[in-house]
């Protein structure tokens, strides 16, 4: 067989780092199945592309006969089930290729998907706002999501997402979320091509029993974005130290001027606890969270969360806020691997945190049995495997519908 992944967005460097996540690593996953496989990146060579890879254009893109050239059996495609994209999967089903559009996200920007969430929307992505403009805005933004926007964003959006044969979600709960916006707009005929399918998760991370667990506690993030509620993270940090001053936090990613001044200001025995390594490589993230016992998950919201999902697979457990718009921190927390705040604030982070590394204290958690429960469903080639499966029963389904 022949499955081919990729996304029609722009993608300059086809090197190792591409190849180490999203449909790079994907195309790695089916090809350790035996699979043959190479990924498809929008736009000119790169100086760094490695081999194999397609480059192709958008016109190549959305047009059949380029498609059929491939002679593909499937494509895994990260579209994100966004209209502008549709033409493109047409094209490809069209070219006779089975194709599963795949998305990152958690699907809560209709309300026909999630009520509850999306009315909650703004307390999440304007957090650090005043509460009366978080409600002043949802009381704007309802009146168009239920009316003008059903018709010019979501219907569209259902069509595009049906266009293929499958469209993955990355999490069970953001598949029921897609389901049922498209059994709403498109019937449950339509809705039954939504399935579940996580995003994969590189190979090197894993459990390793010859490296200890050390009481530490990792967080990993673009601490100036204000996704990641960096005031959430550098709060929970200073309350749980209080209380638990041997534990050892080692902060990545990018620092911010806020994480940098906040950790100037400890006093010299917090701050020898608190490590901001900034920028490093996978392999040495990989380290860490071999060495680490939890992540640390201050972000408002996330869609697929790759670093949680790297370090349940290396045997850590998850800490972060119980919420509509963190539902791949609750499952990543699910298998005995995590503890969730009972609010969204420093404290109740603080305490969950906690909690978790009582847990750890205590015996309770097994670093190898959480990373044999998450490898065999995240990484790349059991995500491959799953995906396969999909195509398989729709290559036994095909004679019987001619």
């Amino acid at each position: 067989m022949r499955i081919f992944t990729g996304s029609p967005y722009p993608h300059p460097d086809g090197s190792q780092a591409f190849f180490d996540r999203d449909s790079g690593l994907l195309s790695r996953g089916f090809q350790k199945l035996g699979i043959e496989s190479q990924p498809i990146i929008l736009g000119p060579p790169g100086p760094k592309d490695l081999s194999p890879l397609v480059r192709a254009n958008w016109s190549q893109m959305e047009d059949t006969g380029w498609w059929r050239s491939l002679e593909l059996d499937g494509l895994v495609f990260i579209t994100w089930g966004n209209h502008p994209f549709r033409k493109m999967v047409e094209a490809a089903v069209r070219a006779g290729i089975t194709v599963a559009q795949v998305t990152d996200t958690q699907g809560i920007h209709s309300p026909l998907a999630d009520w509850s969430a999306h009315i909650r929307a703004e307390k999440a992505h304007y957090w650090y706002e005043p509460r009366w403009k978080q409600i002043a805005r949802t009381i704007v933004k309802i009146p168009v999501t239920t009316t003008v926007r059903v018709g010019i964003r979501d219907l569209p959006d259902a069509r595009a997402i049906t266009a293929g044969d499958y469209f993955l979600a990355p999490t069970p709960l953001a598949s029921e979320r897609y389901r049922r916006l498209v059994r709403r707009l498109r019937g449950a005929g339509q809705a039954s091509k939504v399935h579940f399918a996580p995003f994969p998760v590189n190979f090197i991370f894993r459990y390793d029993p010859a490296i200890p667990k050390q009481d530490e506690v990792v967080a990993v993030g673009r601490w100036e974005s204000t996704q990641k509620r960096t005031p959430f993270l550098m709060e929970a940090i200073s309350r749980t130290l209080f209380r638990r001053p041997t534990t050892r936090f080692r902060i990545f990613g990018q620092k911010s001027t806020e994480l940098e001044r906040w950790h100037e200001h400890l006093s010299p025995e917090l701050r020898s606890q608190v490590i901001l390594e900034g920028l490093l490589p996978n392999t040495k993230i990989a380290e860490a969270y071999q060495r680490a016992k939890v992540i640390l998950v201050s972000a408002a919201y996330e869609g697929c969360h790759n670093a949680s999902a790297e370090a349940v697979c290396s045997g850590a457990t998850v800490v972060g806020c119980r919420s509509p718009f963190l539902g791949v921190i609750e499952w990543h927390a699910s298998r005995n691997s995590g503890s969730l705040a009972a609010e969204e604030n420093p404290s109740s982070l603080s305490e969950a945190l906690l909690e978790e590394l009582g847990r750890w204290d205590r015996g309770e958690r097994d670093p190898a049995a959480i990373s044999e429960a998450w490898t065999k469903d995240l990484h790349a080639d059991k995500v491959a495997a799953r995906i396969l499966s999909l195509f398989k029963a729709r290559a036994k389904s095909i004679p019987q519908e001619q």
